[in-house]
């Protein structure tokens, strides 16, 4: 494939990219503006209500898809599948974490982890903002990396580039690109754990036949798990983190290998 070529694939996904990067530079400085959370995650919804909608207009210019079919259900085992595999993520890395010497900690629920430091008008209605980003931002990450990138570079690259390129696009999106010293902590920190997401998702993204809802049901629930769950990693990202991250992935693959033996057939649902 000459550079012309690729050139002309990978076009489309880099101008997403830099869109992204551009409402992310929108709405960073309104975090000076507020100091209660419940416009803070108004914006971010809005943010990627944006990010939805340049996905979206992508998709039909550049991929040429019909819209309709982006949204279109194959089924129900799948998304119901990558729920499953959600709670025994869960399971799993909590587990891996205890045994390698990890610690956890409790916290109260409903929290706001991580915006400890703003104040809310309403706790519920707070949290109930918060959880609805979390899981409205998984369906609109899906839709651009996976429903979009991944599966337009597919057309072209074998699926071991699709499903890398598209894992590393979703990672460097979630970089601050604008507090550098914030940079470092997460490259050394979320950076493994967020590479690893994606590449597994990509994979069952794949294997359900490149149904939305499957990848989603997966991606929601973990959001929706990492905001609601009453307990974390007390010790921060260390040692007992990354190997959590690398086992629970690996067996979470080999359980997909098992049961998915081939790419469910679209065209057949």
């Amino acid at each position: 494939m000459d550079l012309r070529t690729v050139w002309h694939v990978i076009r489309g996904p880099l101008l997403l990219l830099l869109l992204i990067y551009a409402v992310w530079f929108a709405r960073y400085p309104m975090w000076q503006l507020f100091t209660s959370v419940e416009p803070i995650f108004l914006v971010l919804i809005l943010s990627y209500f944006v990010v939805l909608i340049f996905s979206l207009v992508l998709l039909r210019i550049d991929a040429k898809t019909s819209l309709p079919s982006v949204f279109k259900m194959h089924g129900y085992f799948t998304p119901l599948f990558g729920l499953g595999l959600a709670v025994l993520f869960q399971t799993l890395w909590f587990a891996v974490v205890l045994m390698t010497g990890g610690r956890l900690e409790m916290a109260s629920f409903p929290s706001l982890r991580g915006y400890e430091t703003y104040s809310f008008y309403s706790l519920l209605p707070a949290f109930g903002l918060c959880f609805t980003f979390a899981v409205f931002g998984a369906l609109v990450e899906e839709v651009a990396f996976r429903r979009y990138i991944q599966s337009k570079l597919a057309q072209n690259f074998s699926v071991v580039w699709a499903v890398s390129i598209a894992a590393l696009f979703f990672s460097v999106q979630h970089i601050h690109i604008f507090n550098l010293a914030w940079i470092g902590d997460f490259l050394q920190t979320q950076f493994p754990y967020v590479f690893c997401f994606g590449i597994f998702v990509g994979y069952f993204f794949m294997k359900s036949g490149e149904d939305l809802w499957s990848a989603f049901a997966f991606h929601g629930a973990m959001n929706a798990f990492n905001v609601s769950l009453p307990f974390y990693l007390g010790s921060g990202y260390g040692l007992q983190s990354f190997i959590a991250t690398i086992t629970s992935f690996t067996i979470l693959v080999l359980l997909l290998r098992l049961k998915l033996r081939k790419p469910l057939n679209r065209s057949a649902e």
